[in-house]
């Protein structure tokens, strides 16, 4: 079978079905595991599918390829990335998220006296040259949608690091303070961003209120701030802030 119709084939299966294991998929399609294997990392890469343990899944929530999520809500981005520099102080080592509105705190970062770490090659290339003092790109898996390196080998990177401040993006916030992402592969990069940062925090356009996507790697209450260009938080998100102590900015 030709690679491009067993891989509509697959992604068909696996919408049909919502989730399946690798071996249920190579049996209907008459395919070695191996070559299963195969076919679902390619299309996680370009985001047709999500890989889970021991299988695949359809996903219910896409995000927009990168170029085209960095020129929506722009200008709500760019004062939310001019806000969060103003956070991060000279000498600071900072870990930038794939995002972009990460992307924009990036670039209102040239020039500083800072160590900078990320997966996004974007922010990355931005950063290049900018005079910092040191920048560090996360390597892993390639991830064509998100112009990222993602997996296992980005968490493992992370577990060596100590960052003074962190800023995570997100695909959504719920109104109980739930911090959804419409990405399985980058719930355990999130984390371990928090983990390594002593201070962490959301960034979040107004669009991103409730937003969408059914994973979710931490609450807003776990985090030490939100920057966002909402007005206002919807009152129940503003109660869950209050209550755990989360600083809240509008730009």
């Amino acid at each position: 079978m030709l690679k491009t119709l067993r891989h509509d084939a697959l992604v068909g299966l696996v919408q049909s079905k919502g989730a399946a294991t690798v071996a249920e998929l190579a049996a209907e399609l008459g395919i070695s595991p191996a070559t299963t294997r195969r076919d679902i990392i390619e299309l996680e890469r370009l985001g047709k599918l999500e890989r889970t343990w021991g299988g695949v899944r359809f996903p219910t929530d896409v995000d927009d390829p990168f170029q085209e999520a960095l020129v929506r809500a722009g200008a709500g981005k760019a004062r939310i990335g001019l806000k969060a520099a103003e956070v991060i102080p000279d000498g600071a080592t900072v870990i930038l998220d794939i995002g972009t509105t990460a992307h924009h705190v990036a670039l209102a970062l040239r020039g500083r006296d800072l160590t900078v770490l990320t997966a996004s090659l974007p922010t990355f290339e931005v950063l290049r040259g900018a005079d910092l003092e040191s920048l560090i790109l996360l390597g892993g898996r390639w991830s064509e949608q998100y112009q990222c390196f993602t997996g296992p080998q980005v968490v493992d990177a992370l577990a060596h690091q100590q960052a003074d401040i962190a800023f995570v993006g997100c695909s959504g916030v719920s109104d109980t303070g739930r911090v959804r992402d419409t990405s399985y592969s980058q719930i355990d990069i999130k984390r371990a961003i928090r983990a390594a940062a002593a201070q962490t925090y959301l960034l979040a356009d107004s669009q991103k209120l409730p937003g969408k996507g059914g994973n979710s790697p931490f609450e807003l209450g776990e985090l030490d701030g939100i920057i966002t260009d909402a007005q206002a938080l919807p009152t129940t998100l503003a109660e869950h802030c209050l209550a755990h102590d989360t600083e809240v900015t509008l730009v």
